[in-house]
């Protein structure tokens, strides 16, 4: 596991390496050049002696091509300066500064740094931002902090104080940024948190080598979101998980009833069961570009590549959000939630992206399904689920779960919407919500 995060690391260290070896051998080379030179010196004296003409004619000759080379060395040394100061006028990373003493590794070497298609780890600062723009639409006041569990921290934001503590967890490879458009409609109704995974966003990202198994991963989810409401007080809260987050609110369900009113499922992964014959009735090519384009890869690409990488393949998510933040920034800055979902996803190690590997199979599935553990939730929680329409999430798990489970109070089916049911169709998301999870003042309002 240690080989296999390292080896998804930044390999600045091993191309400097590489070209040490260039000007190593270049320097070599260049010896034997000089020795060959000498040589050749040492056998024209010899042929001097006896042939004054062809001395004299040789030493002409000697004397054109040290002065060629010469110039040919003031050449390639102005060519590489120029070059080297075009590249200083773009925006990049780190600044080049060469000198014409420098080796033809070091002119190299200083170059591909500041050339370099490879991102460094954002800032702390830089993640700061990123959120706090993705933020900026909303209207309500909020507090962010972070709160201490155990050895890590675990990003919160707290907006609104209307009603009972309504508790948001994010998808794979999302935030608490993409919650950006409901957080103003549920804080008039309820005291809301919404807080990034250990793994994720702003959180903690503890060592991938300490989880080594399914339980491994669902314990440290669940432990550290029980050990965070322990820090703020919350004694029982309404629980809300999209995707991933659905699942890990699941399986939080499951180990801590005693703390929860109510859970709901946002187009939940993971409740579904893997067919046997699934892989069989795949083709050979699908199978491989399937696997090549498993969500986790992506988002290593996107660490390496950048936010211009989720602009240019996922315009579709981005038009989600385009009424609250533009596709094109007036500016031509970087788009918002472009910026915002790879800042998310940035930081290594990658534990975010490992949790998700301990808990799931190839093409997408769970390695241990939700749909036949449900049912063990205590009574005592109740649950809905909310579907979009046109999700490649599979709704007839949740229909199926009602008419076995009495605590299942709703299973809505959320028309004109796929798999990002808070962004898809955002008025009947939140109608939903309030129908699953009534807050205090509309219970008062039913009971007038």
């Amino acid at each position: 596991m240690k080989s296999e995060i390292k080896s998804k690391r930044f390999k600045l260290n091993s191309t400097n390496n590489l070209l040490k070896d260039i000007n190593k051998s270049y320097l070599l080379k260049e010896k034997s050049n000089n020795n060959n030179n000498n040589n050749n010196n040492n056998n024209n004296n010899n042929n001097n002696n006896n042939n004054n003409n062809n001395n004299n004619n040789n030493n002409n000759n000697n004397n054109n091509n040290n002065n060629n080379n010469n110039n040919n060395k003031k050449l390639i040394t102005n060519k590489s300066n120029l070059n080297l100061n075009n590249c200083n006028n773009r925006n990049f990373s780190s600044r080049v500064n060469i000198n014409t003493q420098s080796t033809t590794s070091d002119i190299m070497m200083s170059y591909f740094k500041s050339f370099s298609p490879w991102r460094l780890s954002p800032s702390k600062l830089d993640m700061e931002t990123a959120e706090k723009r993705i933020l900026s639409n909303i209207k309500t006041p909020y507090e962010q902090k972070f709160v201490k569990v155990g050895d890590y921290e675990i990003n919160t934001i707290k907006i609104g104080d209307k009603g009972e503590p309504l508790v948001l967890i994010h998808g794979f490879g999302a935030g608490i940024g993409l919650w950006c458009c409901n957080l103003d409609f549920l804080a008039k109704h309820y005291t809301v948190y919404a807080i990034d995974l250990l793994g994720f966003g702003r959180s903690s990202r503890p060592d991938p080598e300490l989880v080594k198994s399914i339980d491994d991963a669902e314990k440290l989810w669940c432990d550290s979101i029980y050990e965070w409401s322990k820090e703020l007080g919350l004694k029982k809260f309404n629980l809300v998980g999209h995707s991933l987050g659905g699942y890990v609110a699941a399986t939080y369900s499951m180990k801590y009833p005693e703390t929860l009113k109510h859970t709901l499922l946002l187009d939940c992964w993971g409740i579904s069961v893997k067919p046997i014959d699934y892989e069989q009735n795949m083709t050979f090519s699908r199978r491989m570009l399937t696997k090549m384009l498993s969500i986790d890869i992506s988002l290593s690409i996107v660490r390496k590549v950048g936010p211009k990488l989720v602009t240019r393949f996922r315009k579709d998510l981005l038009t989600k959000f385009q009424h609250v933040h533009p596709i094109e920034m007036a500016d031509n800055s970087e788009n918002i939630v472009s910026n915002y979902i790879y800042h998310s996803n940035s930081v290594e190690p990658a534990t975010g992206e490992h949790l998700f590997r301990m808990v799931s199979l190839p093409f997408g599935w769970a390695a241990n399904p939700l749909l036949p553990r449900i049912p063990l939730i205590d009574p005592s929680v109740d649950i809905s689920f909310i579907y979009g329409e046109q999700s490649w999430i599979d709704s007839k798990p949740g229909f199926q779960l009602q008419k076995e489970m009495p605590n299942i109070k709703h299973v809505h089916l959320l028309k004109n919407s796929g798999h990002h049911v808070y962004a898809d169709n955002i008025p009947d998301f939140h109608d939903y919500i309030i129908k699953s999870i009534p807050p205090i003042n509309k219970i008062i309002e039913d009971n007038k």
